[in-house]
């Protein structure tokens, strides 16, 4: 038994690394993974990288691609606007619900994190493969958005909207936005419901719009298919 234990540990610790370099687009969509190269970055095997490559394979990151290996899986526009147009119905609802049943210390918690995510962005808007502030923007707006849906009361839409933002983080990288957090936070806190869902409704709109905006001037790894 102890001799899996390792075994494990570097498949997670690979699958790990590996994900969080393509949430970041410090792996851009399209990348070639070669599994030589890899047990080489790792110092490891290919059994581990091999085995790492398939977990990313099931969250959607990577394909393989028959006589040419593993690539970073591609973002098309379609995929941009199905995964908002769903993220606005789910975070819309779950911000109408939250605005009647938010406590003081999940109000709290959204200025905390607004805080932090206006730190990082001090110094200006991140470069996309700016991994270590990109990484804390995005953490800080997950738990954001997870709060606010947590704070609905209900467990279902708030599993349905982490799993929407968790599979739309590479979008949100590429056009983050901030500003109506304030905003959302300010409606929760007078209990106006329908406040709550149109501001978080039109923020994710921003970002959406934010995102196709940086495809059009072609400064995105995503592509029109």
């Amino acid at each position: 038994m102890s001799g899996g234990r390792p075994a494990r540990s570097q498949k997670e610790r690979i699958y790990r690394a590996l994900r969080q370099d393509v949430l970041t687009l410090a792996l851009p969509p399209g990348r070639l993974l070669v599994e030589s190269q890899l047990a080489g970055r790792f110092r490891v095997s290919k059994t581990p990288v091999r085995e790492a490559l398939a977990l990313l394979e099931q969250d959607g990151l990577v394909e393989i691609v028959p006589r040419r290996g593993v690539l970073v899986t591609a973002v098309t526009v379609r995929d941009v606007r199905e995964l908002f147009e769903l993220r606005m119905a789910l975070e819309g609802a779950a911000a109408q619900l939250a605005a009647g049943r938010i406590t003081g210390e999940d109000l709290q918690r959204l200025e905390t994190l607004i805080a932090q995510s206006q730190e990082a962005l001090a110094e200006g808007p991140p470069r996309l493969g700016d991994r270590k502030v990109l990484k804390r923007l995005l953490d800080t707006n997950r738990e954001f958005h997870l709060t606010v849906a947590r704070a609905s009361g209900n467990a279902r839409l708030a599993r349905l909207v982490e799993r929407t933002v968790d599979e739309m983080t590479r979008l949100i990288a590429i056009g983050y936005e901030v500003g109506q957090h304030v905003e959302i936070v300010a409606a929760l806190r007078t209990g106006d419901g329908e406040q709550a869902r149109a501001i978080m409704v039109n923020h994710v709109r921003t970002t959406l719009e934010s995102v196709l905006k940086r495809e059009v001037a072609q400064d995105t790894p995503f592509g029109n298919r």
